[in-house]
């Protein structure tokens, strides 16, 4: 990545970061607004709120029109990672312990639900032109979300899930977020409806990318790479594309092997090793970067054909998903 387009990147995280660093609230009750400061504190890769400035700047708005609507959407992902990191059982995030073990379940529940109505009050200082549609749009990529959320849950009781039903739960957890980050970019700036509507596919095509490399990284990666819990969704039998395509393959042997590593409570080195070996074996890392590549490629021709009048931050991005190790 050039130097002129990682300070761009770097000039829209500050000003981002002051939404987050600084946010309208009072010391009191620290019970609440501890744990939330906690959370915002702990920045995460600010990939939604780049792709929104990005979107905006793309069909010649002002990314700094965009502003807002990008720290909602990293303050909105913020919370969403709260009651996930308790649903998961999961214990670090990014790098830092999960606000449930920090605090307690009960606080980080009551943080991220409070998170959740901030992010509200932000969006409402919007221009008064746009801010019916910015609320409407909204309000329908976080209503994906959170159906995307109970799929994803719901599918950890189903036997065997098809890709299609995979597809259609990333989708909603995980592009339904890019899209929106995109969508949101289009509008703030005023794009036209076509434009719009390629900024939204956009987003989804990364946020299905985003979702099966984090399913990759799950067992690929370290944990101090990713700075998070590992191995929690390949413990809980989370019906994750990879998760599937590796255990249609197991022998007898190897099924009683990973019953033995599930039945321990947690992923030892060794075991995610083993299981990185047989996902190499098997196939099933080629197969996975082979989607991501199929959705990456689509994303970059939707750039290249539409008639964006600035798509250089978008295809950075694009570049920066792709080559992503945490």
């Amino acid at each position: 990545m050039d130097t002129q387009i990682k300070t761009k990147l770097n000039t829209w995280r500050a000003e981002v970061r002051k939404y987050l660093q600084h946010p309208d609230f009072p010391e009191e009750p620290g019970y609440l607004f501890e744990p939330m400061r906690y959370a915002l504190n702990a920045e995460g890769k600010m990939l939604r709120p780049a792709l929104c400035l990005a979107a905006a700047e793309a069909i010649g708005g002002q990314w700094q029109d965009a502003v807002i609507a990008g720290a909602a959407l990293e303050i909105f992902h913020t919370f969403t990672l709260i009651h996930d990191d308790i649903m998961d059982g999961d214990e670090l995030r990014r790098g830092i312990p999960t606000v449930h073990k920090a605090f307690d379940p009960d606080r980080a529940l009551l943080a991220g639900d409070t998170l959740l109505i901030y992010v509200y009050q932000l969006l409402s200082r919007m221009d008064d032109d746009i801010f019916p549609k910015v609320f409407r749009v909204f309000n329908d990529g976080a209503m994906e979300v959170c159906l995307g959320q109970g799929w994803d849950m719901q599918f950890e009781k189903s036997a065997k899930i098809e890709t299609h039903q995979y597809e259609i739960m990333i989708d909603l957890k995980t592009g339904a977020l890019l899209k929106l980050a995109c969508r949101l970019g289009g509008i703030i700036g005023r794009g036209s409806e076509a434009d719009i509507e390629a900024l939204s596919r956009f987003g989804l095509l990364l946020g299905r990318a985003f979702q099966m490399q984090d399913d990759l990284l799950e067992v690929t990666s370290s944990q101090e790479m990713m700075g998070k819990s590992l191995g929690s969704d390949v413990l809980n039998e989370k019906k994750t594309w990879i998760w599937q395509d590796l255990e249609k393959n197991f022998n007898q042997e190897q099924f009683s092997e990973w019953s033995l590593m599930r039945n321990s409570g947690q992923l030892s080195d060794d075991d995610r090793e083993k299981l990185r070996t047989w996902m190499t074996e098997y196939g099933t890392i080629e197969r996975a970067q082979g989607m991501i590549n199929t959705w990456m490629n689509e994303a970059n021709a939707i750039l290249v054909g539409a008639s964006f009048k600035d798509a250089s931050m978008l295809k950075a991005m694009l570049t920066l998903i792709l080559g992503r190790q945490n």
